[in-house]
């Protein structure tokens, strides 16, 4: 038989605090629209499906160093500093300020010492386009933005 007893005052309120410390920071991610407190962020990636005769875009970064080709460089803690979603979601702020790429850019030349430094990072686009959800045609490559080393 369950017990009829009511909770002690300090358990109530270790409930009720949890309680609005999640709400709280769904709010906040909500609100900022950021996954910055992810699993608590928006998730918008998962909000909407892809049109089969659409086109899929693909955020990318494009290393440059002098006399050498354009390289990609992935996103991620280990290369960047910063994953693909979080500058896909300050994709207008980074459009407006390219200097926001120079941190990315100092990062990415922090990681790799025996290498040159970055004379210009490129915010760049991969686009497919899709027929009947399959890729079809070559991919089309978009410079969205050019970060250049003062």
């Amino acid at each position: 038989m369950p017990s009829t007893t009511p909770l002690p005052l300090a358990s109530r309120a270790w409930r009720l605090l949890a309680v609005l410390g999640c709400v709280g920071v769904l709010l906040v991610g909500g609100l900022t629209r950021s996954n910055d407190l992810f699993p608590f962020g928006v998730l918008d990636q998962f909000s909407t499906g892809t049109d089969p005769n659409g086109e899929v875009v693909n955020t990318c970064l494009q290393g440059v160093r002098e006399g050498e080709e354009p390289f990609d460089i992935p996103f991620g803690q280990r290369t960047v500093g910063i994953e693909r979603a979080d500058v896909e979601n300050n994709l207008r702020s980074i459009e407006a300020d390219p200097q926001l790429l120079a941190p990315l850019a100092a990062e990415h030349d922090r990681r790799h010492p025996e290498q040159p430094p970055l004379d210009a990072l490129m915010l760049c686009q991969r686009i497919t386009t899709l027929k009947d959800g399959t890729a079809h045609g070559e991919d089309e490559f978009v410079e969205v933005v050019r970060w250049e080393a003062p």
